[in-house]
């Protein structure tokens, strides 16, 4: 009975083998002795990689870098004022944030003088641009303001508190590590405060902290709470805020401790 399966002869299989040995003689040439640029390839016309520079991380680096965060912090407590959405025993507590910010911010500065360096007056740019700005912009446009600048209150003083807290074990003197953590504990109150002035009494203890389903809030977010944990963390901070998009989705972002992008270091000039 004929089979329908393609039969190779020897010749045929001779004549394959060849023009597969002719193939890898070819690959394996162009292969060999390559020479030049051995970095990824780019597609079409880019600059030339800049390498950015090298800055020494020493104390007074890192205290401008704190003044910068409390800088940051007051300027945008201002911008929150302005908008006039916050009632009456809100905008008397965020006054008060903005006295202690100023306080530390100050006192950092002294301590960076101490340390060699130049005080820090100005804002953090990094934080300026790649986050202050999108956040003010969502909020601006969003159906919750007064719940998102409280949301956004919450998040600053945890991300103020974890920054201090994170830089008190690489300052080298007894004083900045003490000031450092004093500003901390001050920071993490705040950030234990907020919650409690704009929920009341149930917003004392997070449910997921004794395995409990979490509660969410008049628009649907999580609530925030005075004890969000066991233990202060330095971790990553969500801050969902803005307008729900057409699938009921709002805007996330996320707040970090500064890091080498985001550090004021000596050579930076003041930019106020």
């Amino acid at each position: 009975m004929p089979s329908n399966k393609t039969q190779m002869g020897r010749r045929d299989a001779l004549r394959v083998g060849g023009i597969a040995l002719s193939l890898g003689a070819i690959v394996a040439a162009c292969g060999n002795g390559r020479e030049g640029d051995q970095g990824p390839g780019r597609v079409g016309y880019a600059p030339p990689i800049t390498e950015p520079p090298e800055y020494a991380v020493d104390d007074a680096v890192l205290l401008r870098t704190v003044s910068s965060v409390e800088n940051t912090i007051v300027a945008v407590y201002e911008e929150a004022l302005s908008l006039k959405v916050l009632d009456a025993e809100t905008v008397t507590l965020i006054e008060q944030l903005i006295a202690d910010h100023q306080a530390i911010s100050e006192e950092m500065g002294t301590l960076t003088a101490v340390a060699g360096g130049e005080a820090w007056e100005c804002t953090n740019s990094w934080m300026m641009d790649r986050l202050v700005e999108p956040v003010m912009e969502t909020i601006a446009a969003s159906d919750n303001q007064a719940g998102d600048l409280v949301s956004l209150a919450v998040s600053l003083e945890s991300l103020a508190a974890a920054t201090n807290q994170t830089f008190a074990a690489q300052l080298s003197t007894t004083e900045a590590r003490s000031a450092a953590i004093a500003a901390a504990s001050i920071e993490a109150r705040h950030a234990a405060f907020l919650p409690i002035v704009a929920y009341g009494t149930d917003a004392y203890i997070d449910p997921a902290v004794l395995n409990q389903e979490v509660d969410e809030d008049a628009v649907g977010l999580p609530q925030w709470y005075a004890v969000p944990s066991t233990f202060g963390t330095t971790g990553q901070i969500t801050l969902v805020i803005g307008a729900p998009d057409e699938n009921g989705t709002r805007t996330t972002y996320f707040l970090q401790t500064p890091a080498a992008n985001s550090y004021v270091y000596n050579e930076l000039e003041p930019t106020c």
